[in-house]
């Protein structure tokens, strides 16, 4: 048994309490005896000896206003009161238990799991700085354990939280190196570093990655089954995301031959991100589903507003320049429609999905505003819509789409049980 105190309440320790400490030793070595009797004393003919091995506890004695304050604790009490406050979602005492774990027993058994599972908290309290701390100290000192591996995936996930995009890319590109992936493990590593070049505004390299997603997923289709397809629809939104991206950089511009070069671009744009979203949707994800939906109608709007704010020849002058602009809202007016029924269609195919998203209320107030747009006898709208105000010259510029939602972190809620052969059960991952 080993009994500690803490070294900034030594001083306060008083000659009473040598007796006391001799108490407790004789106390919990009697308790380790099989029966009421104490074990035979080792000798010749007594038989072997029978070692009896015991957690460590900790004894702190600290002086406070009300006196001397006697604490007792052992590593797997503190696993479970923080197990228990991990379940409770109470982040903040859950992070302090794992801590003082760590602390009074850094060589227990019970030390990766906390490690593991303070991250877990600080992530809960998105706290990500802590969190970040406490995967790399589990990474540091077991950097060979399968948990390393889970650790690695949670940090770059951290990073990602705090927008350190190449800090981020940087642990995904190292979490591939390693020989222990399962499909499901490379095709996330593959997807989330995608998803920091994406965010680093590296659209080529972005491409490249996501598309490698799904090229591996081919090699290895007949071979292993994923356990969920949330990456595999990930990537494809994010190659959907790209050209929309492309889309939307390009400019309509004077003079005539300049526009139509760039129309022919923005509209073979619109059609490779509308195909990606379609794919996007066909996974049957029902978070990218959802957001595939809502960006294919906003693909729509936005060409439409792209009309609207392109240069008017300048020799169109007074009245000629108003029947133009009349004019090019009539013939543009499709876009609107078609905007509007994919809003429509997503709202139906979240309703049938039974799902509740962030993307259904986006669909929902694009489909009203659509419909305010348009002309009552456009199917869907409603009979007392009134008619399109008058267009103005200049339009607002179109809001580009909403992000998207980022992937889930790995790491749920543990088990709160204690160590068995050596090991401590404590995590489960995703």
């Amino acid at each position: 048994m080993h009994l500690s105190t803490s070294s900034s309440s030594s001083r306060f320790l008083h000659p009473w309490w040598n007796l006391g400490l001799v108490a407790i030793c004789a106390a919990s070595l009697g308790a380790c005896a099989t029966s009421g009797a104490h074990p035979p004393a080792a000798g010749p003919e007594s038989g072997p000896v029978v070692r009896y091995d015991m957690d460590p506890i900790r004894i702190d004695a600290t002086k406070g206003p009300a006196g001397m304050q006697i604490e007792a604790y052992d590593a797997p009490e503190l696993f479970e009161q923080a197990g228990v406050a991990l379940s409770d979602k109470r982040f903040d005492a859950a992070a302090k238990l794992y801590a003082k774990l760590l602390k009074g027993f850094p060589d227990s058994a019970y030390a990766r799991a906390s490690l593991y599972n303070m991250g877990l908290a600080h992530i809960g309290d998105k706290n990500w700085t802590e969190a970040i701390d406490a995967f790399k100290r589990l990474i540091d000192k077991y950097p060979i354990h399968a948990d390393a591996k889970d650790a690695s995936f949670q940090l770059g996930a951290c990073y990602a939280e705090q927008t350190n995009w190449p800090a981020s890319a940087e642990v995904f590109a190292r979490i591939l190196e390693r020989a222990d992936l399962s499909a499901d493990d490379r095709i996330e590593a593959l997807g989330r570093r995608g998803f920091a070049q994406f965010n680093l505004g590296d659209l080529n390299t972005a491409e490249k990655t996501f598309r490698a997603v799904l090229s591996y997923r081919e090699k290895i289709e007949n071979e292993e089954r994923l356990a969920t397809d949330f990456y595999l629809a990930f990537s494809q939104y994010h190659l959907a995301q790209i050209a929309h991206r492309r889309f939307q950089a390009v400019e309509l511009r004077l003079p005539e031959a300049q526009m139509d070069k760039d129309l022919d671009q923005k509209a073979s744009l619109l059609l490779q991100a509308q195909r990606s979203y379609i794919e996007t949707i066909k996974y049957g994800n029902p978070a990218w589903a959802s957001a595939a939906g809502f960006q294919v109608g906003s693909l729509y709007e936005e060409l439409y507003d792209a009309f609207m704010r392109a240069p008017v020849p300048p020799e169109l002058r007074g009245e000629a320049r108003e029947v133009y602009q009349e004019e090019l809202h009539k013939k543009i007016r499709v876009l609107l429609e078609k905007s509007m029924r994919w809003q429509r269609e997503n709202l139906l195919m979240i309703e049938r999905l039974g799902v509740n998203t962030d993307w259904a209320e986006k669909s929902k107030l694009a489909y009203a505003k659509l419909v305010k747009l348009l002309e009552p006898k456009i199917p869907g709208a409603p009979a007392d819509t009134p008619a399109p105000a008058a267009v103005p010259e200049e339009p607002p510029a179109a809001a580009p789409p909403p992000p998207p939602p980022a992937p889930p972190h790995r790491g749920a809620v543990p088990d709160r049980t204690r160590p068995a052969d050596g090991d401590v059960v404590g995590r489960q991952v995703l």
